[in-house]
């Protein structure tokens, strides 16, 4: 969203992102802390594929906790550490003003960077007494019936793999009958061996992956399927590269796009 100029904004319009709006949102949500251009280019990513989904009513299941960033969100790669980037999710989703209603699970007592964010920019949320794990319980107390469960990073106590299907259903007396359940979980050099994974069968996402390529390619073509990031489109070879700092942020992009299958998955 910063990276590009053009974010999807419900299954058929798509918002041109300006600098002024650019400019707006890095100072709403930064206020200088640290360059958080990755994070927002991860939830941008997983938002854009959720708008073309057109789900309604959207949970969002966080797992963010200040005791494993240690005070850093991304790395000297500016890769986001673990699903930092991902917990952008509602506030990217907010400003871009994107189709669907979204809400978030806040463990009670807790104050956190994320939940702080979530607080200022006015996010729903549902109270939960603990962070989400695959083989706990979920319990919540709402009225609202969603038909799409987005888990954030979410853990497990045991390591190991788990039926999809029995997730599900911890959700669905929550959820519509023909709910999705999408478990965005990242296994990067920086993120540390995998504890658990989620198995069975999931929906094809090719559609929407390939809109969303369409859209961050418009005007410009920044991705391309096949060689990844087109560097051609920000520097002429002649007069050498262009920042490292800039070029890492590109591949962050390069890389959440070609990699989109393995971490964002459809049950």
């Amino acid at each position: 969203m910063l990276l590009y100029r053009t974010q999807p904004k419900n299954t058929t319009e798509f918002n041109i992102i300006n600098l002024n709006k650019k400019e707006l949102m890095w100072r709403e949500i930064s206020g200088n802390r640290e360059d958080l251009t990755s994070l927002i280019t991860d939830a941008s990513v997983i938002d854009g594929m959720l708008t073309l989904s057109g789900y309604q009513n959207i949970l969002v299941v966080t797992s963010f906790e200040s005791k494993d960033y240690t005070g850093k969100l991304r790395d000297r790669r500016y890769r986001p550490i673990k699903s930092a980037g991902d917990h952008m999710l509602p506030i990217v989703h907010k400003f871009n003003e994107s189709a669907g209603n979204i809400y978030v699970t806040k463990v009670r007592n807790s104050e956190n960077y994320y939940t702080e964010l979530y607080e200022r920019f006015n996010i729903p949320s549902v109270d939960v007494d603990s962070y989400f794990k695959l083989d706990g319980d979920f319990k919540i107390k709402t009225n609202v019936k969603f038909d799409a469960v987005v888990l954030l990073g979410s853990e497990s106590y045991k390591q190991g793999k788990f039926n999809a299907s029995d997730v599900k259903k911890k959700f669905a007396r929550y959820c519509v009958d023909d709910f999705d359940l999408i478990d965005v979980y990242r296994a990067s050099a920086n993120c540390g061996p995998n504890r658990r994974k989620l198995k069975g069968g999931t929906k094809s996402i090719d559609t929407q992956r390939n809109t969303l390529i369409e859209a961050v390619n418009t005007p410009h073509k920044v991705f391309d399927q096949n060689t990844g990031i087109n560097w051609r489109q920000f520097f002429n070879l002649e007069k050498g590269s262009i920042y490292t700092r800039q070029k890492l942020m590109y591949m962050r992009l390069g890389s959440n796009l070609a990699t989109l299958k393995e971490y964002y998955r459809v049950f």
